[in-house]
């Protein structure tokens, strides 16, 4: 299983503080991406805030996504600190119709590379879905080196990765030495262009939630080689998204900025915070000016 394109790290739509899943307006917010060309789709990751929801809204975030996903590749969130449970997240995920697995790194308490690579080995063994492996120091605080992407590569049952580490030389090393099939997905927005120029499998991009047909023409531009498109569209859209953003709590910021394209997805849930005035008008700003590029950019 190759994966590939522009996937869309989702946002889950809720109800209250407590986590509950908004289903029907996951439901038709899952059809506005797929409609608008995502090559895949990202339930329950760190936009998801997989951290704040129980087991069980989980997998209903899971299961109606894939219900709605008509045919598009569904990788669902199965992050955990421990290999039980990552393992019951990925069972749930398999009887869902999920195509594959994205576990991060587990968190929390510190761990060497051997740790890692058992854990990642411990988990796969028992999967019952393809495991993308997902990097995201800045988070987790434990790295997966290059040599133990390499050997967990080696593994039929793990298919790939989502870098978000920021890192273009330890990103441009997994390109050229993991195993062929082995998908390289670059997490960091602001490095697609440069990522798929090195030869990166597609990209799992944050604003393509609030411009879905954008990130997905990104990825679709610079794959039928007008590489000038793929650089126009992140300089007219994708990057002023990226820079009104930068220092908020980035499931918090989205779920605002999806308020403005009349999807409905709920208040961030705690330990998020909710965006005061000041925030919201700058996002409000910042979506006028990426809606006015597209525009433009659509006429051209």
């Amino acid at each position: 299983m190759l994966i590939a394109g522009t996937v869309v790290p989702m946002v889950t739509p809720t109800t209250g503080r407590d986590g509950t899943v908004d289903e029907p307006s996951l439901a038709r917010y899952t059809e506005h991406l797929v409609t608008n060309g995502v090559h895949g789709l990202f339930p329950c990751g760190s936009i998801g805030e997989f951290s704040s929801l129980t087991h069980d809204q989980r997998k209903r975030v899971v299961e109606t996504a894939v219900d709605a996903a008509d045919g598009v590749p569904v990788l669902a969130g199965c992050g955990d600190t421990s290999v039980a449970a990552v393992n019951r997240h990925v069972r749930t995920a398999a009887e869902a119709g999920a195509d594959a697995a994205v576990v991060v790194t587990p968190y929390y308490l510190s761990t060497t590379q051997d740790g890692l690579t058992d854990f990642y080995t411990d988990v796969a063994t028992d999967a019952g879905l393809p495991i993308v492996l997902y990097n995201i120091p800045a988070l987790t605080g434990a790295k997966l080196d290059v040599e133990t992407v390499v050997e967990l590569g080696e593994n039929a049952n793990i298919v790939g990765m989502k870098d978000t580490s920021g890192d273009m030389t330890y990103h441009r090393r997994l390109i050229e030495e993991t195993p062929d099939g082995f998908g390289v997905l670059q997490g960091s927005t602001e490095l697609a262009v440069t990522s798929l120029d090195a030869g990166a499998d597609g990209i799992i991009a944050g604003p393509a939630n609030v411009f879905p047909g954008v990130l997905a023409d990104v990825y679709d531009a610079h794959h039928s080689g007008d590489r000038d498109r793929a650089v126009e569209l992140m300089n007219t859209v994708v990057n002023p998204v990226l820079t009104a953003t930068s220092d908020l709590p980035t499931a918090a910021a989205l779920k605002y900025l999806l308020t403005l394209t009349e999807c409905e997805t709920g208040a961030p849930l705690p330990p998020l915070p909710q965006l005061d005035d000041s925030e919201q008008q700058a996002l409000r700003r910042c979506y006028r000016r990426a809606t006015d590029g597209y525009n433009v950019t659509s006429r051209a």
